[in-house]
């Protein structure tokens, strides 16, 4: 077998080490700088087969299933070159926009064991045998995994019973994908697979929701040209709390991955709110930042989902310490809030998905908005934005980068703009 022995020079920016060979660059996945290895090429890819030499950057990998399992891509670096590595990532992406004269402050990151969703995979092998767990890297290929350092106690103490109950429901080759939410008072779980819900498994699966103490069981059947979700037992009405306020949230809701990252965020956002009266909160969800803000401003709220939005109102209205909030039932992709429907606002905060949201981020550069508050899950587009912002005039604050997605490239951001 042909290898190459190589030193890692740097980390790229998904996490692989980058080395230079034969005037080409090469990504080898679980390196760390300074590595002295053999690899095997494939094409760009160098696979690991030998360490010579460990890098000072190098440590011990926390889980068993570390390079096994395509969940984490960096346990094996070590914690302070880890988070200069993941705050560079910010900087990278705006130097490549010509962007240097920024300040990053220190990563706010999630500890261990904090994760509180999760999307765990499992196939049916016949003869009451089953794999439960996460994808390979690269691949579909199915890791069985039973334990994650990453995940909440709760979630981790709930993989064996749901191994033995899937041993039990899934046929030979049978696929399901079974999400997981820790809400404040239990367990929100969602088993998505093809085909109905009979009498039999209703039953079984309520049963198993009583044994396990889970709040909710729900069933989402994605044969179906539209899918959705199912209730098929509710114990407790799931919630979380957004900046000390109860708000109850639907199946499938998107929420903050943790606790602690949700807090730096909403910590962010009040600062950089200020004396604000009116603020407008875009991609708002079930309210993360809308929740908070109310308590200092009347607080208008724009989705497109809306079992969330619903989730949101519904949870604004039995509060006692807010003030208004409203709600818009809304796609902001098709029909970005226009410069004046904006100008009614003090504050814009905009939290859009990983792709961005080029065009309702074009109203806001035209509308009379003298503050916006953004939060982005990809530095990429965020630097373009920065570009784009700067040019009609917005100056950028000091940048948070918040860590709720261990051992990945996954960073989460936020800023205050202000002209």
């Amino acid at each position: 077998m042909m290898t190459d022995k190589v030193t890692i020079e740097e980390l790229g920016g998904r996490g692989d080490g980058i080395v230079q060979l034969n005037g080409k660059t090469v990504f080898v996945p679980y390196s760390a700088p300074g590595d002295v290895i053999d690899i095997k090429l494939n094409g760009a890819k160098g696979r690991l087969r030998h360490i010579h030499q460990k890098s000072p950057h190098r440590i011990e990998p926390v889980c068993a299933h570390f390079t096994k399992c395509g969940g984490c891509q960096l346990q094996h670096i070590e914690e302070d070159y880890y988070k200069n590595w993941k705050a560079g990532l910010i900087k990278t992406a705006l130097k490549n926009q010509g962007i240097d004269d920024v300040e990053i402050l220190p990563l706010r990151a999630s500890p261990q064991s904090s994760r509180r969703r999760t999307s765990l995979q499992a196939i049916g092998r016949g003869e009451g045998k089953i794999v439960l767990g996460y994808a390979e890297k690269g691949s579909h290929n199915l890791v069985d995994i039973n334990m994650c350092p990453i995940l909440v106690p709760e979630i981790v103490a709930f993989i064996d019973p749901l191994r033995e109950f899937l041993k039990k429901l899934l046929k030979v080759k049978q696929k399901m994908t079974i999400q997981i939410t820790k809400g404040d008072n239990g367990l929100d779980v969602v088993f998505k697979s093809k085909g109905e819900v009979d009498l039999n498994l209703r039953m079984d699966l309520a049963e198993f929701a009583q044994v396990n103490d889970l709040a909710r069981v729900s069933w989402f059947d994605t044969g179906l040209k539209k899918p959705y979700y199912e209730t098929l037992a509710e114990r407790k009405k799931p919630y979380v709390t957004f900046d000390g306020n109860k708000v109850f949230f639907p199946e499938g809701a998107f929420l903050q991955a943790t606790v602690d990252g949700q807090n730096a965020l909403i910590s962010a956002m009040l600062k950089g709110l200020g004396e604000a009266s009116r603020v407008v909160d875009l991609f708002s969800g079930c309210g993360t930042f809308s929740i908070a803000a109310a308590k200092k401003a009347t607080v208008h709220a724009v989705e497109n989902n809306e079992e969330m939005l619903v989730a949101l109102k519904n949870s604004a209205n039995i509060m006692t310490n807010v003030k208004q909030v409203t709600t818009e039932l809304r796609d902001l992709f098709l029909r970005p809030l226009l410069p004046h429907e904006l100008n009614t606002y003090d504050v814009a905060i905009i939290d859009p998905p990983r792709a961005g949201a080029r065009h309702q981020m074009t109203e806001i550069i035209n509308s009379d908005i003298k503050k916006l508050i953004m939060i982005s899950c990809n530095p990429i587009t965020f630097a373009r934005d920065v570009e784009n912002l700067a040019a009609a005039g917005f100056k950028m604050g000091a940048v948070t980068p918040v860590d709720q997605f261990l051992y990945s490239p996954h960073l989460e951001i936020i800023s205050v703009f202000n002209r």
